[in-house]
């Protein structure tokens, strides 16, 4: 498919061998080492490192928020509960670490702060008719991104504290939708089987793939053109931005994969699924590395911006979060 804009142009990059790993001081090539539990009341939903603070969010099935901090000696928890009649669906940060946003399903989202032992509400976004399944961050902070059941993503001014545009291309539920290469374009992935990218300036569809029969419940970016999706029937799909075709597809999970990630300073890219295995491949040699079995269903994983730190559910029980950390080469 041909694209209209200068910035999904090929270029001279070309995958490094697995050698680059040599150099690199935290790498999941090595299976992790479990560190640290932590409590929860409910069944945890998602997880979400704070920026490069020694602190982790957490968001339950009670609608429980908690920030977990053991930056001092004794581990500090701050919690609170979203007292309404609507479920939180899902929690994302900042890369500061100073603000949480949820989303919910009545259709609103909120951006929360955690300061000085306590949480509040900053600001609340309406707009989606439908339950909002994912919100996310732009590289700058200065923006957040939506998707619902309505079947639209949405943009909104974090610093203005309002709307600012909506896309209806897909024809289902919007699962998860992320900026890329500097918050020029949005990749957002539909139960209607396409994962499609747009351009934000003019806001057209430039790119898409088509996963028919399947569908992505989860997606990745990394660096300036490599695509991660993990799908509802348990693959793991690697599209190239510039080749505009499928690199890399592992077939070892049996079930739903709930979360994907790529680690920030290697090739390892991480994935959770509903089949209790965390699994981890390298993308460079394109090949499965390893997996860790869990308890239970692996509802959410998420790796720390220095890579030190992996967080996942459900290790031992379901109301537990693991952190494990990554080894050295």
């Amino acid at each position: 498919m041909a694209t209209d804009f200068e910035c999904l142009k090929w270029n001279t990059t070309s995958f490094k061998p697995s050698n680059v790993l040599d150099q690199t001081e935290y790498t999941l090539a090595l299976k992790p080492s479990h560190w640290l539990n932590l409590k929860t009341k409910g069944h945890s939903i998602k997880l979400s490192y704070l920026g490069l603070t020694q602190r982790l969010a957490s968001l339950d099935n009670l609608n429980n928020l908690y920030v977990y901090d053991w930056s001092r000696a004794d581990l500090k928890t701050i919690k609170t509960k979203y007292e309404h009649n609507s479920k939180l669906t899902n929690l994302t940060s900042n890369s500061l670490g100073n603000q949480i946003v949820t989303c919910s399903d009545n259709g609103k989202i909120q951006i929360w702060n955690h300061k000085l032992s306590s949480w509040k509400i900053l600001a609340e976004f309406r707009g989606h008719y439908q339950c909002v399944r994912n919100v996310q961050y732009s590289v700058d902070n200065n923006y957040l991104i939506s998707c619902s059941n309505d079947k639209t993503f949405k943009i909104w001014d974090c610093q203005c504290n309002k709307f600012l545009a909506s896309n209806m291309f897909h024809r289902n539920w919007v699962n998860i939708a992320k900026f890329f290469k500097e918050d020029k374009l949005v990749v957002s992935c539909s139960r209607d089987s396409y994962v499609q990218i747009f351009d934000c300036c003019s806001g057209k569809c430039v790119a898409k793939y088509n996963l028919s029969p399947d569908f992505a419940e989860s997606l990745s970016l990394k660096e300036e053109f490599s695509i991660a999706v993990g799908t509802n029937q348990g693959s793991v799909q690697i599209f190239d931005l510039r080749a505009l075709k499928v690199l890399q597809k592992y077939n070892e999970h049996t079930s739903q994969v709930n979360c994907v990630q790529f680690q920030h300073k290697t090739p390892c890219l991480v994935s959770v699924s509903k089949d209790k295995k965390l699994n981890v491949y390298d993308t460079n040699e394109g090949r499965f590395l390893y997996s860790i079995d869990h308890f239970n269903e692996i509802r959410s994983m998420n790796i720390s911006l220095d890579d030190k730190l992996l967080a996942t559910t459900s290790f031992h029980f379901e109301n537990e979060i693991t952190l494990w950390t990554t080894e050295t080469l």
